[in-house]
């Protein structure tokens, strides 16, 4: 975790770069399933692993699901805040373009506020996954506690 004590407003986090593979898609899925389901099960036939059924829906090809891009963005303010935002921070993210099997995406945030409260420092931070063109592809907001009340 970095320190946050001194992240004013206009701050970037430090990015990150992450290169999908239908593999990569194929597993995230998979362990999504058995996360649900308490097993491992085999594939759906849906837009994430079936390029047919992605194509009958108008798509060139299979994408990632959105929890993915989620979690992405999830790593990201994991680094920054670590258990702050682990336990208490918020996360709300809207999905606006699709990631597909060799997209690269960056991870990105910027704090827009930074307000101090006695000991505590409250973030809210505009984040987004932006893709190999320059297009962002979700964007969302988060809000940090540092320290997090939740955490004592």
């Amino acid at each position: 975790m970095t320190s946050t004590a001194a992240m004013p407003e206009g701050h970037r986090l430090p990015s990150i770069t992450k290169t999908l593979t239908q593999d990569k898609i194929d597993r995230f899925e998979s362990l999504s399933r058995a996360l649900r389901s308490g097993q491992e099960a085999p594939p759906p036939s849906n837009i994430h692993p079936d390029a047919a059924q992605a194509r009958r829906l108008g798509l060139p090809g299979p994408i990632a699901s959105g929890q993915m891009s989620f979690a992405y963005l999830h790593e990201l303010l994991a680094r920054q805040f670590g258990d702050d935002f682990l336990w208490g921070g918020h996360l709300a993210v809207t999905f606006v373009k699709p990631v597909a099997a060799g997209d690269t995406v960056i991870a990105q945030g910027l704090v827009r506020e930074c307000r101090a409260e006695g000991r505590r420092i409250h973030y809210t931070l505009e984040v987004w996954l932006e893709n190999q063109r320059g297009e962002r592809t979700s964007l969302g907001e988060a809000q940090v506690t540092v320290p997090s009340p939740l955490r004592e």
